[in-house]
């Protein structure tokens, strides 16, 4: 007689996860490793000793095959998160992961309040810089980026790719490097969602695209008149704008 096996006889620390099984698809291991690294951050998942639960018993806690459970931690193990210790197991890296990720937010008014605010600790302050940095390289090249971004806006064209480079170029004069490669990795991770806002914006209402262009021009004006304050607040006018549009796309 096969003896099924409860969820009570795995390890404690896999009763503090509380999952209910991932939706099958294209993603799934990406989709485990992606709670498993939050669980791991929640420090509610690892064992004594930083050891992991066995595949079994993560692939019963998620409800997916072994085969994907091996997948995900190998994701884990490319991030550094999580490291192996031949003929003892799999183990979270008590150094913590070497690479930084940053998830999209969830569909919710919650998720991209909290993005946002993330944005606006990262792009007002590099704009001020630019304000307060440009030479005339970098202001002429400012300019070209916002005269682009100005002609596709009034040939209704799409916009996005202008947007970014308008954005880019302003990082670009901050003359900080950090600032500039973490706004490279945000291109690459978060701006659908500004795509996604143009896009819209464009459907709902043209008053409402040069409105947007409106707030781009008053950031290059405080940027040409080397005012940061100035340049910071019309950062901080836009982005939050842009929020309060997503939103409402999002209702």
């Amino acid at each position: 007689m096969r003896t099924v096996m409860q969820h009570s006889s795995f390890p404690p620390c896999i009763d503090a996860l509380d999952e209910q099984p991932i939706a099958r698809g294209e993603g799934l291991a990406a989709g485990v490793a992606q709670r498993l690294r939050r669980a791991i951050e929640r420090r509610d998942l690892a064992a004594a000793g930083n050891r992991l639960p066995s595949e079994t018993a993560l692939a019963k806690a998620y409800g997916v095959s072994r085969p994907v459970i091996r997948e995900a931690i190998s994701l884990l193990k490319s991030d550094g998160l999580v490291i192996s210790h031949q003929g003892r197991g799999q183990f979270v890296n008590p150094q913590g992961s070497n690479v930084f990720r940053l998830e999209p937010p969830g569909d919710t008014e919650t998720g991209l309040s909290e993005l946002f605010e993330f944005l606006l600790a990262v792009e007002v302050p590099a704009t001020r810089l630019a304000a307060q940095r440009r030479g005339a390289a970098e202001l002429e090249a400012i300019r070209t980026a916002y005269q682009r971004l100005y002609q596709t806006t009034r040939d209704l064209g799409d916009g996005t790719e202008e947007d970014e480079a308008f954005h880019r170029a302003i990082v670009q004069a901050s003359h900080n490097p950090y600032f500039i490669a973490f706004a490279s990795f945000l291109d690459t991770r978060v701006r659908g969602l500004i795509r996604t806002a143009r896009k819209n914006t464009r459907n709902r209402s043209m008053e409402l695209v040069w409105q947007v262009q409106r707030e781009h021009e008053a950031i290059l004006r405080a940027i040409e008149d080397g005012d940061p304050e100035r340049a910071g607040a019309a950062a901080t006018a836009h982005l939050t704008n842009a929020a309060a549009r997503l939103v409402l796309y999002k209702g």
